[in-house]
C-alpha cells in the first residue's frame, strides 16, 4: 500500500472513531441515567443560549416526577439539520419554519397527542392559533412568542411613548440637551424582519400572494421609507449603525466623548438580561409603539412538534404526559423566568401574580392581542433573505435612496421569493 493511501485510510479511521467517542459521549452523558425499562423519549431543540438551562430544568423535572419515561434532550445549534437526518421523537419549531416542515412531511398532526395530555386550544392565547394551524390541523404545541420589544432607559425617557409622535418629541427634548444622544438606533442587519413585518402588519400589507412572498406593492415601499426617514430625515436615529445596532447604541450609557447612544431600544426580549444587568431598576419594558397606521407587532415564536416518525403508541403515550407536565402553570412558569412570554394562559396568570418577576415576558404577553405572525410559505426564510441581506441595508444606508429606487429591489425581491415558492413539494 501506498504512503498517501495510508494516510487516507488512518485518517478514515481518525474521524470514524472521533465521531463514534463525540456519539458515545453525549449518549452516555444524557441516558446514563435512564433506568431500565424506561421509555424514551428523544427531544431536540436550538435552546443553546441562556434560555436552554431554563428547558433543561423543565425536561429534568419531568425525569424526575415520574418513573415510566425519560426525555432524552440535545441542545443544538443546527438542530434543524440533525433532526431532519436525526430518529427524534419532539423538535421545537420557529413559527415561520412550520410550514415548511409540514410540507416536507417531517412532523405530523398532534391534536391526538394533546388531547390526551388535556390541552386544549382555549388554554392558549388566540395569538397561539395563528401559529399552530395550518389547514385547519395543529401541527405544534405553541410554547411561546418573542415579539420585539421596547427597551427604554428610565433616566432618558420619562414620558411614556406609544405613537412616533412621542418619538418625534422624544428625540427633539434629547438633542436639545445632547447632541449624541438620540431617541431610538435603526440597524442595518440583525433584527431587520422584525422591523419590516412590523412596519407591514401596522399599515395592514399583506406580503402573502398564492405561495410566495409578494413585496412588489407601493404601500410597502412607503411604509419601509420611513426607516429611511428616521436616519435621514426625523434624525431620530444615528446614521451607520451595523450588525444590531440598535442594541448596542442603546447599551452606551453615560459613553460621553461624542459617542451616539439612544435612549430607547425597539429589539429582541432575548437583550433583557444584558440591559437588565447594566441598567437594574433604570431599565423599562413596554410594548413597540404604533410607527404606522395601528397597532401592530411582528415577532417569532417556539412551538414543539411531533415527528412525522413517531409511531410507537406507548412513545406517544410519553409524549401525551410530558406535555401534560410541561402545560402545567408551576413547571412552565421557568420558561418565563428565562424571559420568554408563554402562550398558555394559566402560566400568564400566574406570571401576572409576580410581574416584577417575569418582567419581559410579562410585559410581552401584553402584546399578544396586536400579534401578527409570519405569513405561512414554503422556506420563508429564505423566500426573504434578499429583503434581510440587502435591502433594508440599502433603505436606512444611504441618504439618497429612493421609493423609485426601493421598488426596484422589492421586485427583485419578489422574483427570488416566487422561484422558491414554486419548488414547494407539489400534494
Amino acid at each position: 500500500m501506498t504512503k498517501r493511501k495510508w494516510i487516507l485510510v488512518i485518517t478514515s479511521l481518525i474521524l470514524f472513531f472521533s465521531g463514534y467517542f463525540l456519539y458515545r459521549s453525549y449518549y452516555e452523558r444524557n441516558v446514563s441515567n435512564i433506568e431500565e425499562g424506561k421509555i424514551e423519549i428523544a427531544f431536540i431543540n436550538g435552546f443553546t443560549g441562556g434560555d436552554g438551562a431554563y428547558m433543561k430544568k423543565i425536561t429534568d423535572g419531568f425525569n424526575h416526577a415520574q418513573d415510566k419515561y425519560h426525555i432524552v434532550e440535545l441542545q443544538e445549534k443546527d438542530h434543524y439539520t440533525k433532526f431532519k437526518s436525526g430518529n427524534y421523537d419532539l423538535v421545537v419549531i420557529h413559527g415561520n419554519n412550520l410550514e415548511t416542515y409540514k410540507k416536507d412531511g417531517l412532523i405530523q398532526d398532534i391534536s391526538t397527542v394533546m388531547e390526551k395530555a388535556g390541552v386544549k386550544e382555549t388554554d392558549f392565547h388566540p395569538a397561539g392559533k395563528k401559529i399552530m394551524k395550518l389547514d385547519g390541523k395543529l401541527f405544534a404545541a405553541p410554547l411561546d412568542i418573542h415579539p420585539l420589544t421596547m427597551l427604554y432607559n428610565k433616566d432618558l425617557v420619562s414620558e411614556k411613548i406609544t405613537n412616533y409622535g412621542d418619538i418625534i418629541q422624544l428625540n427633539a427634548t434629547l438633542q436639545a440637551k445632547n447632541k449624541n444622544v438620540y431617541a431610538l438606533g435603526v440597524p442595518s442587519s440583525g433584527l431587520v424582519e422584525f422591523y419590516m413585518l412590523t412596519i407591514a402588519a401596522q399599515n395592514g400589507i399583506d406580503l402573502k400572494k398564492d405561495n410566495y412572498l409578494n413585496f412588489s406593492k407601493p404601500e410597502f415601499a412607503d411604509a419601509l421609507m420611513q426607516f429611511h426617514d428616521m436616519v435621514w430625515k426625523d434624525k431620530i436615529s444615528p446614521s451607520g449603525l451595523g450588525l444590531d445596532g440598535e442594541f448596542q447604541s442603546f447599551m452606551k450609557q453615560n459613553a460621553g466623548g461624542g459617542t451616539d447612544q439612544t435612549a430607547v431600544a425597539l429589539t429582541g426580549p432575548w437583550f433583557y438580561g444584558a440591559a437588565k444587568e447594566q441598567y437594574g431598576n433604570k431599565l423599562g419594558v413596554s410594548s413597540v409603539p404604533k410607527l404606522g397606521e395601528k397597532q401592530a407587532v411582528y415577532g417569532n415564536s417556539h412551538t414543539i412538534a411531533l415527528s412525522s416518525k413517531v409511531e410507537d403508541p406507548e412513545v406517544l403515550e410519553g409524549i401525551s404526559a410530558f406535555l401534560h407536565y410541561l402545560y402545567t402553570p408551576e413547571n412552565l412558569i421557568n420558561w418565563a423566568e428565562g424571559g420568554q412570554a408563554p402562550l398558555h394562559l394559566p402560566t400568564i396568570k400566574l406570571m401576572e401574580e409576580n410581574k416584577e418577576k417575569y418582567e419581559v415576558a410579562y410585559a410581552n404577553t401584553q402584546q399578544f392581542d396586536a400579534f401578527v405572525p409570519a405569513p405561512q410559505v414554503y422556506l420563508f426564510g429564505e423566500q426573504i433573505r434578499y429583503m434581510n441581506t440587502t435591502v433594508f441595508t440599502k433603505i436606512v444606508s444611504n441618504k439618497n435612496f429612493t421609493k423609485e429606487q426601493l421598488m426596484v429591489e422589492l421586485d427583485k425581491a419578489t422574483d427570488l421569493a416566487k422561484q422558491i415558492g414554486d419548488a414547494e413539494p407539489k400534494k
